[in-house]
């Protein structure tokens, strides 16, 4: 039998040397702009304000509730990032607005729960499915958001102290 030389091969030259911290750097500006399009989002979705309109306050928390994953998409790559990069001063802040976050899917919650009975009475027929959609996927949105936030925000904070 003959015996395959003993060669040692050199893995191949990328020219570049991993960074952690670079790519955690580089994740937290990725983050920061979806984290900033999706609140901006949620305000414009707000503006302008026409509280005690019970089908634009209905219609907007849908709207704003169906765009949180984009927002907490940022807000877990930010806060993500300044863990793992250790910088406690980032940390408190994104814990503080997903906090915020937390307090006004809170809100918006309430909101659309007042307005809940307002929107059955108002359609009739094929129409109330799409009414009753909306209250399921916004209601488990809203509870899974608000959860996800609270948690996270909370268990943030508690860290950074």
């Amino acid at each position: 039998m003959a015996e395959l030389p003993n060669v040692l091969i050199a893995p191949p030259r990328t020219g570049m040397t991993p960074s952690v911290s670079q790519a955690w750097r580089w994740l937290g500006w990725f983050s920061l702009v979806l984290a900033l399009a999706g609140a901006g989002d949620w305000v414009l979705a707000w503006i302008p304000l026409r509280l005690g309109n019970p089908e634009w306050e209905f219609g907007t928390v849908v709207a704003t509730f169906s765009g949180l994953p984009l927002v907490t998409m940022g807000f877990a790559g930010l806060l993500s990032s300044a863990l793992a990069r250790g910088i406690r001063w980032q940390t408190r802040l994104v814990a503080a607005v997903i906090l915020v976050f937390a307090l006004w899917i809170l809100a918006g919650m309430i909101i659309f729960a007042l307005d809940i009975p307002v929107a059955v009475r108002a359609v009739q027929g094929v129409a109330r499915l799409g009414i009753a959609k909306a209250i399921v996927k916004a209601t488990m949105l809203g509870v899974l958001f608000f959860v996800c936030y609270a948690i996270a925000g909370v268990r943030a904070l508690r860290y950074s102290w």
